[in-house]
């Protein structure tokens, strides 16, 4: 059994994985990814959920297990290149999918619009209360300058499209045997930025965000890579922030995703 953000996950048998909302909103919000999955499951290159075991009241889900190793970085560096070009393709081709998705008339017209305003404004706060009995003076500054930066991305006019909003190492299994890419958890799916699906997957280094982008299918948008490392700093600051406000990311790994995005890309 594992805790996460939202739910409570627990895996029966290395077979079946049941997902538990921790609050009333996340029930409604289940029903809602159960509907938007079945929806996007056939338009999809990768494997993801199908749940088929619902309670009643729709207050658990299950699903069967899907095969593969969580695609930390050392998985992905010990890819040949056959695996490693599959894998790409194969994520290429799911964010150009979901990113692409025709929303009116069909389920993903109950996805949400993005509540990242909402989450600056709390991050911002939890900064201001936290964060300068632990940071130095030049990490403030560092703190201030993405948060202004996201600030400018809210103030902007910029695409809205449906995203997963969380594509990072724990959401993404790769099946060795079959060479298949395994995507799960959408319960942050919104309608927001596509850039945001490729802000985490700078934790592989640019290269390879680099060469998934070059397959993406999505609109034209020049600038579509340099918001993605301006939310992939937010994220840093956000962890920073969790670590006091709710506690679920270690001060450890808060600090080394800070200092990975302090170094640049």
């Amino acid at each position: 059994m594992t805790e996460g953000w939202d739910h409570v996950v627990v895996v029966l048998d290395d077979a079946l994985v049941f997902r538990f909302p921790q609050e009333p909103p996340y029930t409604e919000a289940l029903g809602r990814e159960i509907a938007v999955l079945d929806h996007l499951a056939p338009r999809l290159p990768v494997r993801i959920p199908r749940y088929d075991r619902v309670a009643p009241d729709g207050s658990f889900a299950g699903y069967p297990l899907l095969p593969g190793r969580t695609l930390q970085p050392e998985v992905l560096a010990s890819l040949d290149a056959a695996a490693r070009g599959a894998l790409v393709a194969q994520l290429a081709g799911f964010l150009s999918a979901l990113h692409t998705a025709p929303v009116p008339g069909t389920p993903l017209a109950r996805v949400p619009a993005s509540s990242l305003a909402e989450d600056q404004a709390d991050v911002r706060s939890a900064a201001t209360a936290h964060l300068p009995a632990v940071l130095t003076a030049a990490e403030l500054e560092e703190v201030e300058r993405i948060l202004a930066d996201v600030d400018a991305l809210l103030a902007a006019e910029l695409p809205a499209v449906v995203v997963h909003n969380d594509v990072y190492s724990r959401h993404l299994l790769w099946d060795d045997a079959a060479a298949r890419l395994g995507v799960i958890d959408f319960s942050d799916m919104c309608l927001g930025d596509p850039a945001v699906d490729f802000a985490e997957l700078y934790e592989y280094g640019e290269a390879f965000v680099r060469a998934v982008h070059e397959r993406w299918t999505g609109p034209g948008d020049p600038g579509l890579l340099d918001r993605a490392w301006t939310y992939q700093s937010w994220i840093a600051v956000y962890m920073l922030t969790d670590h006091f406000d709710v506690g679920k990311t270690s001060w450890e790994v808060a600090r080394e995703t800070f200092d990975r995005v302090r170094g640049g890309r």
